[in-house]
């Protein structure tokens, strides 16, 4: 069976089940070449624990038969392995869709081209900000800015002529909020879409990692959209003018990934700190592999379940057993906004998700994409020092 008629069978059963674990998130790697203020990561890095490349091809070959289609390549950072482009080619000879999710700023023009001519079509990188010192000090590195839209506009003109719709994921904070409309613009202009993901921090400095989603996310005051009731009336203005828009932009055709669903769901969020009140797909529509192999519904939960190398892991993954567990930690979860999870499970469980991204998917691409000469002219430079931390 042709892969693209194979994966339109078992996106199709999912739409109907939501029982095929069509999206996998792959950490290939915890190590990092950032330290981003919102995610921590990086602290639990060890190549010692990850993957050999004939470990992943086992993996891969035991994905394909648990019907998954999409494939996120995250990390930590990927392109810290020098073996990412054997590892994509390994998912795309498997007959998977693989995306890579990247920061984009340790690499070239050579490495996108390796990884482009695996047959990878989809990246995912990460910029939160149009002014360039705001960017930088989220980064924690000088210039990085400059090395991850000058890798964007690469990808853009390698991709160009192809059904590609590389992506910008946006965490959307208290430091950036009032950008998002200008991001949207840029975003398509470059010839990418754009992903809004609301930032999630602990509330707690002394909070310790007791679950993966612990060891992401980082406790940072200065990029929480406070929800006390001074502030309130005025968040909710600021996120009701920003949300607004990129709601009206969504509906003039601008390339937005998110759901219409997803985004009214993060508006709330952002306005109230309550995650959305559905119910969960981890484990069925979706679920998360960490770097040395081990299976979890998602980031939030403990490793309880089998390693996915283990024998028998298919036979575990559809029985009984597999989903009492599987039940007992999505209703115990506090909840999420990661819109990898929560937008994948609006997209199959409202016609309006399973549209919109159909709608996107079929829409034509930016004809001529930005040039890094013409890109760099969307820097904004007038942000002084004590603007970065969002007091300006």
């Amino acid at each position: 069976m042709r892969p693209s008629l194979r994966n339109a069978l078992h996106l199709g059963h999912a739409a109907l089940t939501r029982r095929t674990p069509v999206y996998v998130h792959y950490g290939i790697t915890h190590r990092c070449n950032l330290t981003c203020r919102m995610y921590g990561i990086w602290r639990f890095g060890n190549q010692d624990e990850e993957l050999t490349l004939p470990q992943i091809e086992t993996m891969a070959a035991r994905l394909h038969q648990l019907g998954v289609v999409q494939l996120a390549i995250g990390g930590g950072e990927p392109f810290i392995r020098p073996d990412l482009p054997d590892i994509i080619r390994v998912f795309v000879k498997a007959g998977l869709n693989p995306r890579v999710l990247t920061n984009g700023v340790g690499i070239g023009p050579r490495d996108i081209e390796a990884c482009i001519d695996t047959g990878l079509r989809a990246f995912s990188v990460s910029l939160d900000s149009l002014h360039p010192a705001r960017f930088d000090y989220i980064c924690g590195m000088d210039g990085a800015w400059e090395k991850v839209v000058r890798n964007m506009t690469v990808m853009a003109h390698l991709l160009k002529g192809t059904r590609a719709l590389p992506t910008i994921n946006c965490v959307v904070s208290h430091l950036n909020l009032d950008e998002l409309p200008d991001m949207a613009h840029f975003a398509r202009d470059l010839g990418f879409a754009i992903s809004f993901l609301p930032v999630e921090l602990l509330d707690d400095p002394g909070q310790g990692a007791s679950s993966w989603e612990d060891r992401f996310v980082r406790h940072q005051p200065d990029m929480r959209i406070p929800v006390d009731e001074q502030s309130a009336r005025q968040v909710a203005e600021r996120v009701d003018r920003a949300y607004g828009a990129i709601l009206k932009l969504k509906r003039h055709g601008f390339p937005i990934l998110n759901s219409t669903p997803y985004l009214e769901a993060s508006r709330s969020y952002l306005k109230t700190g309550k995650f959305p009140a559905e119910g969960c797909d981890a484990g069925r529509l979706y679920f998360s592999i960490a770097p040395n192999g081990q299976y979890t519904i998602c980031h939030r939960t403990q490793h309880r379940h089998m390693h996915i190398l283990d024998d028998g892991f298919e036979e575990y993954f559809h029985s009984a057993e597999y989903e009492h567990r599987r039940m007992q930690e999505a209703a115990s979860c506090t909840g999420c906004m990661r819109a990898c999870w929560i937008d994948t499970s609006y997209m199959f469980r409202t016609l309006q998700g399973l549209m919109e991204i159909t709608q996107l998917q079929l829409r034509s691409r930016t004809a001529s994409p930005l040039t890094w000469e013409q890109a760099r002219t969307w820097a904004r430079y007038d942000l002084i020092p004590g603007g970065v931390a969002g007091n300006e």
